[in-house]
């Protein structure tokens, strides 16, 4: 069948790692989001409701937030994303904080396809060809259940993000603009509340913060 036979190629080309090559990443990123899409499909999900899942990925790995400083629909206003001019990443000046290249963006994606894969409610795939073959760049293998919000440690269910993609949101270790780097080793998905939790802080930072504000409580 299509899918074990794209399973196949997905973990011949995750061989080369971080290593991978520009042509290569483009044929694996292709791959491993044609598979999400038809294993979904056949699993019973709506595929409009998959489109907007995978635009947001696309949005979150190899696209950049919106980047310009001001509005180009109304002057003076900062921009926002329906201003519709975000980019590639690797188009964007080497130090910009929303750059990345082509690989380590498109690795960035398929990071994330790959955490939803492991999501609650997320549909077994048929082998285990890809469980284990991302962890150069996976905190877990790829397996229903795995994966859990960063912040919360909590599980996330994959029914829920696709009847609303706006569940969740991507973020970051150490956010960009406290110089953490849009790769793979720094990015993750978490739920909406999480990142509203999170802000500008480092994970590290929020988590002292809600430390010592448990122990004021507890003088109380």
């Amino acid at each position: 069948m299509a899918i074990e036979r794209n399973l196949k190629r997905i973990k011949a080309l995750a061989v080369d790692g971080y290593n991978i090559s520009e042509e290569n990443v483009r044929i694996l990123m292709g791959l491993i989001s044609r598979t999400f899409r038809q294993h979904l499909i056949d699993n019973g999900f709506d595929g409009r409701q998959i489109t907007r899942l995978t635009t947001k990925l696309r949005d979150a790995g190899r696209r950049s937030p919106p980047w310009k400083p001001h509005s180009s629909r109304v002057p003076g206003r900062p921009q926002d994303g329906a201003d519709g001019n975000r980019t590639n990443r690797w188009l964007l000046d080497d130090k910009h904080k929303f750059y990345a290249t082509e690989v380590t963006a498109t690795l960035v994606e398929i990071k994330y396809y790959l955490q939803c894969f492991s999501m609650i409610d997320a549909p077994k795939l048929p082998n285990d060809d890809i469980k284990t073959c991302f962890g150069f760049m996976m905190e877990h293998d790829v397996e229903p259940g795995n994966y859990v919000d960063p912040i919360q440690k909590t599980p996330i269910r994959l029914n829920e993000v696709i009847a609303d993609a706006r569940t969740i949101q991507s973020g970051h270790l150490t956010p960009l603009d406290r110089d953490g780097k849009h790769e793979p080793s720094n990015t993750f998905l978490m739920l909406k509340r999480s990142n509203q939790l999170q802000g500008n802080l480092t994970v590290a930072e929020l988590l002292d913060l809600m430390q010592n504000i448990l122990h004021s409580h507890k003088r109380i």
